[in-house]
């Protein structure tokens, strides 16, 4: 074969390959787009107002958020409300879902994509359960792995519905947590350290520690009434100490009925007039704290409302912190400041 036939003949070849590949991804896409369209549940958008309860669970842990009102509360979480942005965004993750693609009918090949059935051995499946007022199911699915969109593509998961074999992949927003904790509405209060004018630490053997700042532009606190021969140990500590409120949120919640609180409270006073005081209770080995705000008299509207707003959050809650929260809350002078080498 001379080179030039060759050449022809690869060429040839080539085109027919391309072809092909072509018309192989033409039928792989055409069977894509004739799913792609059709949602998981094509009339939950319209039934969104009728949902009253949403279960999500795993193989260890269930969490049951219900409609209260405009908003939702977590009922295995003594009804404390949820974020209801949160909620929100995993109904319309639910109500938007596409299948893509058509997966496996086998069973036993379901604990690969993670939609295998919860009550089997190591399953790492969830289910999501969405009722209506009188316990209808409105929607319900198991989801498995998720695959992370590339390309530009969407993110997705591996889904099946209960009653049904098939498995699908799903365009998918979902993020179907299954502990209480991450579907609780957390925020305690939130007061910037700059805006912090004292903390005055009561402790329950007597005494107080309190640290200041002087005007509201200084960024460094001090130890009123430093005892002589002392000097404050880590101005980073003593100045956490006054940012303990900024951003505050909960590990654990529960009712505060028949909590009783200690004699020793810690108070937060800020130069624009909100205060801020919390009470302490010890509970089965375990601090728990309590909120109360108030405006002073000379306050602006918003410190008022403020302060209006945190006790309708905190008021009949008693709340865990972080462990290094409580200690930023219950120091004493010793854990600030040490006697200077020399002092008698």
């Amino acid at each position: 074969m001379t080179a030039r036939g060759f050449w022809i003949l690869f060429v040839v070849t080539l085109l027919a390959v391309g072809a092909a590949g072509h018309a192989a991804w033409q039928r792989h896409a055409a069977a894509i787009g004739s799913v792609s369209a059709e949602p998981v549940f094509p009339n939950l958008t319209d039934r969104l107002n009728e949902v009253a309860a949403i279960q999500l669970e795993d193989r260890r842990d269930s969490v049951t958020l219900v409609r209260a009102g405009e908003g939702w509360v977590v009922e295995n979480a003594h009804n404390y409300p949820a974020r209801g942005e949160a909620v929100r965004a995993l109904l319309l993750a639910l109500a938007d879902m596409r299948i893509v693609e058509a997966k496996t009918e086998r069973p036993e090949m379901f604990a690969r994509l993670e939609v295998e059935p919860l009550d089997a051995a190591e399953a790492r499946s969830r289910r999501v359960t969405v009722l209506d007022g009188a316990g209808k199911v409105l929607a319900e699915l198991i989801v498995g792995k998720k695959r992370f969109g590339q390309g530009g593509q969407p993110d997705a998961h591996y889904v099946r519905r209960p009653d049904g074999g098939q498995a699908f992949l799903a365009e998918s927003r979902l993020d179907p947590r299954t502990e209480a904790i991450d579907w609780l509405d957390r925020r305690i209060a939130d007061v910037s350290r700059g805006r912090v004018k004292q903390v005055v630490i009561d402790h329950l053997e007597g005494g107080s520690l309190t640290v200041a700042k002087d005007s509201r532009e200084g960024n460094e606190f001090r130890i009123v009434d430093l005892p002589e021969g002392m000097k404050a140990e880590n101005q980073f500590t003593v100045n956490a100490t006054a940012g303990t409120l900024d951003k505050l949120v909960f590990d654990a919640v529960m009712p505060a009925e028949g909590i009783a609180l200690q004699d020793a409270v810690t108070r937060y006073t800020t130069f624009d007039g909100l205060a801020v005081t919390i009470g302490f209770a010890e509970r089965d080995g375990k601090l728990w704290t309590r909120y109360t705000a108030a405006a002073l008299p000379d306050a602006a509207d918003e410190v008022k409302a403020e302060a209006a707003e945190i006790n309708a959050r905190a008021e009949g809650w008693a709340y865990r912190l972080a462990d290094f929260k409580n200690e930023q809350l219950r120091r004493k002078l010793e854990d600030l400041a040490k006697k200077q080498e020399g002092s008698s």
